[in-house]
This record gives C-alpha cells, sequence and structure tokens, in this order.
C-alpha cells in the first residue's frame, strides 16, 4: 500500500461534537492510514463557515497536485451552500472528489435547490457516498444530473463496532421496553408516552426505560410527570455511556425509537440494540426499514395501528425469550458483515487490497 498519495479531508471534526463530526473524526483515522491526509475544516461558528467557504477553494485551487485524492463530508441543512463553491474549485481543477451524504433531508424534503446545484456545480465529477442502498438509489433519482457521476453506499456501522458477548444475556421478569436517544419532539417523545400510557391503561405488561439528555425543558417537566405518574412503570435514567449504556441494551427487550425527525438517517443505536439480543420497534424513517430484522416491528407512527402492535411485540418478545436474543444477535452480526464488505469495498477505490481494508476497519474501531 502506498502512503505517497495524499488526500484533502474536507470534513468538521469535534468540536462541535455531534453525530456527524465524530464520524468524520472516525473516517479521518483510517484515510490518514492510507495517506497523508490535509484537512479543510468547515467552521463551527457562522463566521467560520463563510470564512471556510472562501478560503477551503482557494486552498484547493491552488494546492491541488494529480494524483491527489478528496474526500468531503457534506454539511447538513443551510450547510450545504456553503459547500457549493468548493465543488467548484473542485470542477475548475478536474478533480474527481468524494461527498458523503449524512441526512436524509435531501431526500424527504426533496429535491432541495442546494443540492440539484452541487450536483450541476460538480459536472460528473462527484462521487456520492450514500448510507443505504434504498438511500442510494432514491438520491441519484432525485439528484442525477450527469452520467459521469457515480453512488456509493457505505453504512454508518462499518465504522464502528458494538462489543457484546457471544452470547446475549438471557431477560427474565416482566417484559422492558426501552428508548435511547438525545430525548426530543422530533424523536418522538411525547407520541412514545402517549402510546404507552394507552398501552398500559389497556393492561399491557411491563416497564418502560428512557435514557438521554432531554434539552427541552418542557418535554423534560412532561417526561418527569409521566414517570411520577407511571406508578414506577417509567424510568428515566438521563444520559448514559459505556458500562451504563452496555447494561441499559441488556436490560431492554424492545428497543423503541419513534423518531419523527427529517434528517434521520441510519441511526447506530439499531445496531447496539440488535448486538444486545434486544428487538427494535420503529418506523419507515431514513434506512430504519433496511435495519429491521422484518417489517413485523414496522412502526406506522399511528396510535391505532401501533397500540395493537405494541401489545404483539411485547409478547412476542417474552414469549421468544429462549431464542429471540439469539436471532436478534445473529441479526446484528448480518448487517455488521454487510456493512464492513461495502466498507472494503469502498477503501479499494484507494488503491488498499481487501486485508489492508479490513486491518485499518479494525484500527479505525479500536
Amino acid at each position: 500500500m502506498s502512503r505517497r498519495k495524499r488526500i484533502w479531508f474536507i470534513g468538521q471534526c469535534p468540536p462541535p461534537m455531534h453525530g456527524q463530526s465524530i464520524y468524520n473524526e472516525r473516517m479521518a483515522s483510517g484515510l490518514s492510514q492510507i495517506g497523508a491526509l490535509i484537512r479543510l475544516p468547515l467552521g463551527g461558528s457562522t463566521f467560520g463557515k463563510i470564512w471556510r467557504a472562501i478560503l477551503n477553494p482557494l486552498l484547493l485551487l491552488v494546492g491541488l497536485r494529480n494524483g491527489d485524492i478528496v474526500y468531503s463530508s457534506l454539511p447538513g441543512q443551510n450547510g450545504i451552500w456553503f459547500f457549493l463553491p468548493t465543488a467548484l474549485a473542485l470542477r475548475l481543477r478536474r478533480i474527481r472528489f468524494y461527498t458523503h451524504h449524512h441526512s436524509y433531508r435531501a431526500i424527504a424534503l426533496g429535491p432541495l435547490p442546494a443540492l440539484k446545484l452541487l450536483g450541476s456545480l460538480s459536472d460528473g465529477y462527484a462521487t456520492h457516498i450514500l448510507l443505504s442502498e434504498k438511500m442510494r438509489d432514491q438520491y441519484q433519482a432525485l439528484y442525477r444530473v450527469n452520467s459521469r457521476e457515480r453512488f456509493l453506499c457505505l453504512p454508518n456501522a462499518a465504522l464502528f463496532s458494538h462489543p457484546t458477548a457471544a452470547v446475549p444475556p438471557r431477560r427474565e421478569g416482566a417484559p422492558v421496553a426501552g428508548h435511547l436517544s438525545v430525548i426530543t419532539a422530533d424523536k418522538g417523545a411525547p407520541y412514545l408516552l402517549e402510546l404507552w400510557k394507552d398501552y398500559i391503561a389497556q393492561g399491557g405488561r411491563g416497564k418502560l426505560v428512557l435514557a438521554g439528555p432531554i434539552p427541552d425543558a418542557e418535554l423534560r417537566h412532561e417526561v418527569e410527570v409521566a414517570v411520577d405518574r407511571s406508578d414506577g412503570r417509567i424510568r428515566w435514567l438521563g444520559p448514559i455511556s459505556g458500562t451504563k449504556k452496555q447494561s441499559f441494551f441488556e436490560e431492554i427487550d424492545l428497543l423503541i425509537l419513534p423518531t419523527k425527525l427529517v434528517d434521520e438517517a441510519d441511526p447506530l443505536v439499531l445496531l447496539e440494540a440488535y448486538s444486545a439480543g434486544a428487538a427494535v420497534f420503529a418506523p419507515d424513517r431514513g434506512c430504519i426499514r433496511s435495519r429491521l430484522i422484518s417489517d413485523q416491528w414496522l412502526m406506522t407512527m399511528d396510535l391505532s395501528s401501533d397500540l395493537p402492535s405494541l401489545h404483539e411485540r411485547m409478547k412476542d418478545v417474552v414469549n421468544a425469550r429462549n431464542h429471540l436474543p439469539d436471532q436478534m444477535h445473529s441479526h446484528a452480526q448480518r448487517l455488521q458483515n454487510a456493512a464492513e464488505d461495502d466498507a472494503v469495498s469502498f477503501l479499494s477505490e484507494f488503491d488498499v487490497t481487501a486485508d489492508e481494508a479490513r486491518a485499518i476497519l479494525r484500527n479505525m474501531r479500536s
């Protein structure tokens, strides 16, 4: 594997700390094993974004050399507009580049003008990286403007691993449902509380465990009131990580993720739940449907259908405790293996062998 190549890495790494910046840092660590990394951040503040929208294209125009590789992690929402001068600079230099899409907004609300313009400005020099086959096909249908554009698939699971026992722990007692996220209305917290209230009112068994921070004071009060009135049937753990997070997944039978988030794409929390032997109940948003073990576990986000479905799913996780955790764990392994195959295919674009690519992935996860 040659290390003489230069790789321009265009993307925001921490700070600030959020899901995409953490992913970017993980990707940067992998690409740095292939070549000499030149980092071009996108800016954290409004002023920083404007400054980088001017500076980055200039640095590329004067600094790019033949044989250089360019990887970009596309910013979200209005940040795409700040990226367009960079795409134009790459076109002017006739450099093919990778642009990694982390949000489903472009598809859920598409076609968006900024992304249509990105395709036009790129003039076929862009290789788009999407998070699932469905996302790839939908994005291509909405935004392809040039026959030279390329579209690849790289699931989030490829860069992350979730340590778990070879045999997932067996659950006992009343069933436990759980929800882990930054708890917001967009993540479906009010809907989940209403769903659970109706479930208990209809004689449903079990407990609900919520985990994660609640930034909104009004929603936090709503959750605290629900906990107080639940007679012990609802708990809120607050933010968790490390061993507490692993204990959460090993306690719950069913992860419920009623997300309404427009940007929701490929949440890793599903893989974490499956790895620990928990089932997942979630809607068809972003890449989620393609990650579920079957459509039997699909939410509709309509109480009239989700309520009877929740009763059935909670019965399923109890009645099948002897074998269901093993099935979920095996499904996690299938998802991880498929994601790693896609990652090996992606890294082969950088002239590395399959064995070298798998070694790079192991280092990225460590």
